[in-house]
């Protein structure tokens, strides 16, 4: 899809503040679908629709409910008049998610709220996911232990998924250009059992310090968990003797089983 072309015709001014850029390639907006592995007997979830620049490859393969909170831009959407595709016009924080029927999602996402809209989706059971975000953001996102991309959200993204950052996409490759580079990252679901809120609660505490030692980190940060220093230090052998940025999941699971008793 042309994207200048269609906002000429519809007399749009999209903005960046909104949320609202668009890929113009269209090579880029073919490849972001395809890595999706669409067939017919898919539905897909796209958040921030747009004008439809990836919603329209999106069509040509299965059904497709296409989320879009800008009024204009939903009707656009709907003026498509294309096959396989449900339009909500809806802020997608405020939308009940797991009342619609999908397995994959597709999302040139809005970079505002990307931290609460991945941890919302993470929540929810589908199959694979293939996102733009700023580059910075899916640089953390897909952070390993050890690195300084490493926190509290790779963690539990990673936990849940297998993430590939698949390719940047650079500023000048979006109307209008944003003031950095995106990203395009794949997540494919896991099958695990879920983690309770007080194992993520500590991982957020630990998180809070994430370059000092565990037993340092769990000190100062032991008023998020309710705890005294003094109840911290007293096990702190028990922790592992490493930085948190370099705590794998089972790490965090022993530092659950070692403050148990406490919480």
């Amino acid at each position: 899809m042309k994207v200048k072309k269609v906002l000429r015709k519809y007399n749009l001014e999209p903005k960046e503040h909104k949320d609202q850029i668009f890929i113009e390639d269209e090579d880029i907006q073919k490849e972001v679908v395809e890595l999706a592995n669409l067939e017919e007997g898919d539905r897909v979830l796209e958040i921030g629709a747009g004008i439809g620049n990836l919603t329209k490859y999106i069509a040509q393969t299965c059904q497709v409910t296409a989320i879009e909170k800008d009024g204009r831009m939903a009707a656009v959407l709907r003026h498509l008049e294309l096959d396989n595709i449900t339009v909500l016009q809806r802020d997608v924080m405020s939308t009940h998610l797991k009342n619609l029927e999908f397995n994959k999602i597709v999302s040139n996402l809005p970079y505002s709220v990307s931290t609460p809209l991945t941890f919302k989706l993470l929540n929810l059971d589908w199959d694979l996911a293939v996102l733009i975000y700023q580059k910075e953001f899916a640089e953390r996102l897909t952070g390993k232990p050890g690195t300084m991309n490493n926190s509290r959200m790779a963690l539990k993204v990673n936990y849940h998924c297998d993430t590939e950052l698949v390719r940047v996409i650079t500023s000048d490759k979006f109307h209008p250009e944003p003031v950095t580079d995106s990203a395009v990252v794949r997540l494919e679901k896991k099958d695990v059992e879920g983690k309770d809120r007080e194992f993520w609660k500590i991982v957020k505490a630990a998180f809070h310090h994430k370059r000092k030692l565990v037993k340092n980190s769990l000190k100062d940060s032991a008023h998020f968990l309710d705890l005294d220093e003094e109840e911290v230090k007293d096990l702190e052998g028990s922790l592992p003797d490493k930085r948190v940025y370099e705590c794998t999941i089972k790490d965090f699971e022993r530092i659950q089983n070692v403050l148990d008793d406490l919480l």
